[in-house]
């Protein structure tokens, strides 16, 4: 009977998440504000008409800067859209100031309304109830294919009809930074090096891993909450880390891992004089950092507490004053002001890349390194 209440309690809580999430953060693609940006309402695509803005110190725009083989694929976090990372002054536009041309960027393909498919096919499982379902289960297996196709149809189309040579950076936000991990580990696990699937171990959508450079998270919880706190993933995260624990597949596979947490906001427990009142930010902070480590007094992002952020191996960003929301536009992960601080040590990542190898027969990769380092001298970025 506890274990059944607690399931139905994290169900429960996790749909007050998703709700609170999509009343805050759902921005109705039909309104001026969408249409002054030059989105185009029901596609996941939307239309820049506007140029990118350079500021001085940051890459340059030329398309002799970064190679068109080279694609940034970023993933959403719980609750959010697609459009979210589209909208005026969010990450898409950041990262276009900072260099990357429109078509090296794409965002996973997720709308706001597809995040309930965790609750109702959670529901239908077993093992979501008894928080024993990894990620390839019904619940959030649907994100882990999207991941797989979408990397493959950046790969297929976007790399100039030669994906021989195409790379992929993963770019995951809050959730979209463990699901990330989980799609990377359970999708290169395809055989046991006859030909055999081992059925034995759970299987995901297949990922060439030969296809990705690097996951950078930001605000993701990385690790599972404590022994008797409830597991708001229902047990995929902490399967997760059993199985592909720190930066996995950093030595063998050459992926590199940058995970960034905001240390800005300290939770402190909330004592309402009435059910009315409404929540305080180190409130809901407390809140969210309890579930996630079973500490409500830490220090975070707001959502994810700095001790769940980090991954063994990872280049490891602390970023004081930074928020986990793109509700807060000027200092969240995807800002303008902020970005410089994650961007940069993905670029020095970039450069040390043995999967960026000169010796390639393909023009773009072979110039990759030398137009990344020119970039770096030119504004001294090292």
């Amino acid at each position: 009977m506890r274990g059944a209440t607690a399931s139905l309690s994290a169900v429960a809580i996790l749909l007050l998440l998703y709700l609170q999430i999509a009343s805050v953060s759902a921005f109705l693609p039909s309104s001026p504000f969408f249409r002054e940006i030059g989105f185009v309402a029901n596609d996941f695509h939307p239309v820049f008409t506007r140029s990118a803005i350079v500021y001085a110190g940051t890459l340059s725009t030329s398309s002799t800067t970064i190679p068109p083989n080279l694609k940034i694929l970023i993933l959403p976090g719980f609750g959010n859209d697609s459009i979210d990372y589209y909208m005026s002054g969010s990450l898409v536009d950041s990262l276009q100031e900072q260099g990357w041309r429109r078509d090296s960027i794409d965002v996973l393909r997720v709308a706001r309304s597809d995040w309930l498919q965790v609750f109702w096919k959670g529901a239908l499982d077993l093992k979501f109830w008894t928080a024993e379902a990894d990620p390839t289960r019904a619940a959030f297996r649907w994100y882990l294919e999207r991941i797989s196709q979408q990397i493959q149809e950046l790969c297929e189309e976007l790399c100039d009809g030669d994906h021989e040579d195409c790379r992929v950076i993963l770019v995951g936000h809050s959730a979209g930074g463990w699901l990330g991990r989980a799609a990377l580990g359970f999708g290169s696990r395809q055989n046991d090096g006859d030909g055999t699937v081992n059925d034995s171990m759970p299987v995901g959508p297949p990922i060439n891993l030969d296809k990705v450079l690097g996951l950078v998270s930001l605000g993701a919880p990385h690790l599972p909450p404590p022994p008797g706190i409830m597991d708001m993933t229902r047990g995929a995260l902490r399967i997760t880390n059993e199985q592909f624990p720190g930066a996995y597949h950093k030595p063998n596979d050459g992926i590199f891992y940058i995970t960034a947490i905001g240390l800005s906001v300290q939770g402190e427990e909330q004592e309402r004089r009435s059910p009315l009142e409404p929540t305080t930010v180190k409130g809901f902070a407390y809140n969210s950092y309890e579930a996630v480590c079973g500490n409500g007094t830490t220090i975070g992002d707001g959502v994810v507490p700095y001790s769940a952020a980090h991954l063994d191996g990872a280049v490891q960003l602390d970023l004081k004053g930074v928020l986990h929301s793109i509700n807060a536009p000027d200092n969240w992960y995807g800002s303008s002001q902020v970005i410089e601080r994650w961007h940069e040590p993905m670029l020095q990542e970039l450069k040390a890349s043995k999967k960026l190898s000169t010796n390639s027969n393909n023009i773009y990769t072979k110039n990759v390194i030398d137009r990344i380092s020119t970039a770096f001298e030119k504004f001294k970025i090292l």
